[in-house]
C-alpha cells in the first residue's frame, strides 16, 4: 500500500500539471485519474476523445451488436421494454422510449427564478437546489468517459456534443436532490439527456467571466452550433444508466478530504509546539512496535514537520510536573493514521469506479451478447463516502481536543486564559471560538451517521435496495466544509497560542539575564545565612509563571515574586537551626525588586513583540510555513487583546483597519476551500 503523502503528491502533481501547461484530459475509457478529474470539474480543462481506432471501433461494435439483437427480434431491456418494474411492458417506438425514460426523470425541484425562461439572470455561484457546477462538470466528464468503453451503444456524436458543452463551459442545472443511485443516478443523468435533446424547460448555466448565465437547453445548442439530437435505441438509457454524478462528488470531495487529512498533521505538529510537547511522541520506535502503517507515516510526518523547531525537545526525563503530553498530541499517530488507511481505501474504490461501466445491460462485443446486471448500484462510492466522512470526524475530533488544550490555562503549559495577550479578567480573546468549535463538531459527528442504513424500497419494490450514494457525497462534501471550518478556527488559535510561546520565551530568557545581578546585589555579598543558589530561585519564579497565567499582569507579578521568596526562606530554613535575621531584608528587597522587573520587563518584551516576533524562528519548518502563510500572506494579525476591537480607538496603525476576529478566520477558511495553504505547504512536504 502507498504512503497516503505520495498519493496526495500524486494527485497535485496531476492536476498541476494539466494547469502549468494547459493540457487537456485525453479520455480512453481506463486511465482517468483523480487529479484530472479535479482539472476539469474547477479549472475548467478541457477533456476529449483519445485518437484511436479501437476505440472508436469499441463503440461502434456495441452499436452493431445491439442492431443486429433487435434484428433477430430479441428482447433487450430499456431498448424495447419498460424500465424497471415495468419492464413486462414490450414497445416497438425505441427512439420515442429513449425521451420517454428522459422525460419520466426530469422531475427533479429546482425553484431559482432564473429558471421560470422569463428572465435571463446572472449568478455568481451554485444555484441553491441545484448539484454544484463543478460537480456536473466533474459528471459529464465520467460519464463520457464510460460510454467510451464500449459496452453502452452509445455514439460518439453523443459523447462528443457532451464534451462540446463541457469545454464551452455549458453546463445543465441538475437538481440537488431527488436519486437514490440505484440504478445509477437516474434523474441527475437525466438532465444532461435533456441538454442533448435540447429541452426547451432543461436549463443549462454558461460560464462568462466567473459569472454564470442561464440560457435554456435549445439556446445553448444554438450557441454552440449545435442542434438537438434524437436518441437512438439505448442511448436515453446508456447517458441515465450510471454512478457519474455519485462518482464525481465522490471524487472532488476526497481530494479536498486528502488534503485535510495533511493539514491535520501540520496543525497538530503546530500544537505540539504551542504546547511545549515533545518531539517524542512521535518517534519510529513507538510505531515499530505496533507496526500500522497509517500510524508510522502519521508519527514520521509530524516528526518531519517538527524539524529545526525550538519549542519541541526531545523528551527530559527530569522535567518538572506531566511527564508525558496529553493525549490529544501523544496519541495523534495512532488516531490518525487508521483514517489516513481508510482514505487510502476510499481513493481505490473511486478510481476504480471513475474507470467502469456503470449501466444495464452492458454489451459484450466478443461474445454478441447482452448482460443484465447491477454496475449502477453504486454501493463502492456509499462506502468509500460512509468512511470518508467517519475519517473527518475523527479529524475533527482530534482538532477539538488540541483546541482545548490550548484555551484552558489549567493545561496549556503557561498560556493564558482564552489565548488573551493583555490582562485576562477584560479580554478573552478565543473564547467565542471554542464555543465555535465545539458546535462545528457537534454538526460534523451528526452527519458522520451512516447514510447507507437509511435504505427504502422504492420504484414498484423493484429498487429494493439502493446505495442512497449521492446522498452520501452530499453530506461528505458538507463534512469537508465543516471540518475544514474548524481547521480555519484552529489554525487561527494556533498562530495566536505560538506567538504568545514565543512571547514568553523571549520574556523569561530576558527576565533570567537582568534577574541574575539584582539577585547578586541581595544575596551575592557574605552575610550570616547561606547563600541561596539563584538557578533554583529561577527555577521556583519560571514555575510560579506558568502556573499564574489566570491573573492579570500586576497581581501576577506580584504573586510569581512571593512565591521566589517561599523558596529562599525555606533554604535558610534548612540550612540553620537559628535563621539570620538580615535575611529578611535581603528577601523583602528581591522580592519589591523581581515584581518590579518582571512588570517592566513583559511589558517591554509585548511592546517589542507586537512590532518584531520572534515566533518563526522557534518554529519548525511546516509551522513556520503555515505561520508566515497567516500572517504573511494572507494578513491575519496576532490579536493583541481588546484594544483589537475594530469600534475602539487607537487602530490606526493597522492600514485598513481592524478586523473582528471572524473576518481574519474566514479569510483562512477562504485559503484552505481553495487550496491556496495547500500550495504553502508543498515546499515542505
Amino acid at each position: 500500500m502507498s504512503s497516503h503523502l505520495n498519493l496526495v503528491k500524486e494527485c497535485w502533481a496531476d492536476r498541476e500539471s494539466l494547469l502549468k501547461d494547459r493540457s487537456q484530459v485525453v479520455l480512453d475509457g481506463d486511465s482517468l485519474s483523480l487529479g484530472a478529474v479535479v482539472a476539469v470539474s474547477r479549472n475548467s480543462t478541457k477533456a476529449l476523445i483519445k485518437e484511436s481506432e479501437d476505440l472508436y471501433k469499441r463503440v461502434q461494435d456495441s452499436i452493431k451488436t445491439l442492431t443486429i439483437s433487435l434484428g433477430k427480434g430479441e428482447q433487450v431491456y430499456g431498448v424495447n421494454t419498460g424500465p424497471g418494474g415495468n419492464a413486462a411492458t414490450r414497445t416497438r417506438r425505441l427512439e420515442m422510449l429513449q425521451h420517454s425514460f428522459l422525460q419520466h426523470h426530469q422531475c427533479g425541484i429546482l425553484t431559482d427564478p432564473a429558471l421560470n425562461g422569463s428572465e435571463k439572470l446572472v449568478y455568481q455561484k451554485d444555484l441553491s437546489d441545484s448539484l454544484p457546477v463543478e460537480v456536473v462538470r466533474g459528471t459529464m466528464l465520467l460519464r463520457c468517459n464510460s460510454l467510451l468503453r464500449g459496452h453502452s451503444a452509445v455514439r460518439v456524436e453523443v459523447i462528443e456534443l457532451l464534451l462540446c458543452a463541457l469545454n464551452n463551459n455549458m453546463t445543465p442545472v441538475v437538481p440537488l436532490r431527488g436519486s437514490i443511485s440505484a440504478s445509477g443516478d437516474l434523474s441527475p443523468l437525466s438532465y444532461l439527456g435533456g441538454l442533448i435533446e435540447g429541452n426547451p424547460d432543461i436549463f443549462v448555466q454558461v460560464k462568462e467571466n466567473d459569472r454564470y448565465r442561464i440560457l435554456s437547453a435549445k439556446e445553448a445548442l444554438e450557441q454552440m452550433d449545435q442542434v438537438p439530437m434524437t436518441l437512438n435505441a439505448k442511448e436515453g438509457l446508456g447517458i441515465m444508466n450510471g454512478t457519474a454524478p455519485s462518482a464525481a462528488a465522490a471524487s472532488l470531495t476526497l481530494y479536498d478530504s486528502h488534503n485535510l487529512a495533511l493539514l491535520t498533521q501540520v496543525l497538530t505538529a503546530m500544537a505540539t509546539e504551542a504546547l511545549m510537547g515533545t518531539v517524542d511522541n512521535y518517534h519510529d520506535f513507538i510505531s515499530q512496535c505496533r507496526p500500522h502503517q497509517g500510524q508510522a507515516e502519521v508519527a514520521r510526518n509530524i516528526r518531519s514537520f517538527l524539524s529545526g523547531s525550538r519549542l519541541s525537545p526531545e523528551l527530559d526525563v527530569n522535567k518538572v510536573g506531566l511527564i508525558q503530553d496529553r493525549y490529544a498530541l501523544r496519541t495523534a499517530p495512532q488516531w490518525i493514521g487508521p483514517q489516513l488507511e481508510d482514505l487510502l481505501s476510499a481513493t481505490r474504490q473511486i478510481e476504480v469506479e471513475i474507470n467502469s461501466s456503470t449501466d444495464n445491460p452492458l454489451i459484450d462485443i466478443a461474445e454478441g451478447r447482452f448482460h443484465h446486471g447491477g454496475n449502477f448500484q453504486a454501493a463502492s462510492v456509499t462506502s468509500a463516502m460512509e468512511k470518508t466522512r467517519t475519517a473527518l470526524v475523527m479529524l475533527g475530533r482530534l482538532l477539538l481536543a488540541q483546541c482545548g488544550e490550548l484555551t484552558n490555562p489549567m493545561i496549556s503549559r503557561g498560556l493564558p486564559p482564552n489565548l488573551c495577550a493583555d490582562d485576562p479578567s477584560l479580554s478573552f480573546a478565543m473564547k467565542g471560538l471554542d464555543v465555535h468549535m465545539t458546535a462545528y463538531f457537534s454538526e460534523l459527528g451528526f452527519l458522520a451517521n451512516s447514510v447507507a442504513s437509511h435504505v427504502q424500497t422504492a420504484e414498484m419494490n423493484n429498487q429494493s435496495v439502493n446505495s442512497l450514494a449521492l446522498i452520501s457525497c452530499r453530506y461528505t462534501r458538507q463534512s469537508v466544509e465543516i471540518l475544514s471550518m474548524m481547521c480555519a478556527a484552529h489554525l487561527y488559535i494556533l498562530c495566536q497560542a505560538l506567538d504568545l510561546r514565543a512571547l514568553m520565551v523571549d520574556f523569561l530568557q530576558s527576565t533570567q539575564t537582568q534577574a541574575r545581578p539584582v539577585f547578586e546585589e541581595e544575596f551575592g555579598a557574605p552575610k550570616g545565612f547561606k547563600k541561596p543558589s539563584f538557578e533554583e530561585v529561577w527555577m521556583s519564579v519560571e514555575s510560579a509563571w506558568l502556573d499564574t497565567s489566570q491573573l492579570d499582569l500586576v497581581p501576577r507579578c506580584e504573586e510569581v515574586a512571593s512565591r521566589s521568596v517561599g523558596h529562599i526562606v525555606n533554604t535558610e530554613l534548612n540550612a540553620s537551626d537559628a535563621p539570620d535575621p538580615s535575611v529578611l531584608n535581603s528577601t523583602k528587597a528581591w522580592k519589591a525588586k523581581l515584581s518590579s522587573l518582571l512588570y517592566r520587563t513583559y511589558s517591554d518584551t509585548r511592546t517589542t513583540f507586537f512590532t518584531d516576533k520572534s515566533t518563526p524562528r522557534l518554529l519548525g519548518q511546516a509551522s513556520k510555513a503555515i505561520y508566515l502563510f497567516v500572517r504573511e500572506g494572507l494578513g491575519v494579525p496576532f490579536h493583541q487583546g481588546v484594544t483589537d476591537h475594530p469600534v475602539l480607538p487607537n487602530y490606526a496603525d493597522c492600514q485598513d483597519g481592524k478586523k473582528t476576529i471572524g473576518s481574519y478566520v474566514t479569510r483562512i477558511y477562504e485559503s484552505i476551500r481553495d487550496g491556496e495553504i495547500i500550495d504553502a505547504l508543498k515546499c515542505v512536504v
